[in-house]
């Protein structure tokens, strides 16, 4: 798990379709901001270690968050894209979008709680809805995909 940990922090390479641009998850740091909308995520994962194993558990929350930028509307607004590895499944990883408010604050706009995919199977289509790119996540069988559309505050799931 430490070993995973570790990996977490590395640079990953994927593909976004709608530009055919080669995007590269950064190292730098996720905003504050985007943090503090995880602070409940973090919480709960830190809640499943007891005693001396709780320790170091906020570092390795965080060291297992991989997340990469990504246009969402045709204007250029930008969205971070946040992979959670700490909850990956069969199904691949927990998925949340966000994107920072003109007061600062940063919002979760794909779906109401996220969804399940994987960061380098996440593409921007071409077609948009209301004016934002819809997106099209792919489950880890490769073959499952979802489309979502924007629904004036948030994707939604069509």
């Amino acid at each position: 798990m430490r070993l995973f940990a570790s990996f977490g922090l590395l640079a990953f390479v994927v593909l976004n379709c709608h530009s055919q641009q080669i995007y590269k998850v950064t190292t730098r740091n996720l905003p504050e901001g985007v943090f503090k909308r995880l602070a409940g995520d973090e919480k709960e994962y830190c809640e499943r270690f007891l005693g001396d194993d709780r320790k170091g558990c906020h570092e390795t929350f965080r060291a297992n968050l991989r997340w990469r930028e990504m246009q969402i509307t045709p204007s250029g607004d930008v969205g971070i894209l946040v992979e959670n590895a700490t909850t990956c499944g069969t199904a691949g990883c927990a998925l949340k979008l966000f994107v920072e408010r003109s007061d600062g604050r940063f919002v979760q706009i794909l779906a109401t709680l996220g969804d399940v995919g994987s960061l380098g199977r996440t593409k921007v289509l071409k077609a948009t809805t209301k004016g934002y790119f819809d997106l099209q996540l792919t489950l880890s069988d490769g073959e499952t995909h979802t489309v979502y559309r924007w629904h004036g505050s948030n994707y939604v799931a069509e």
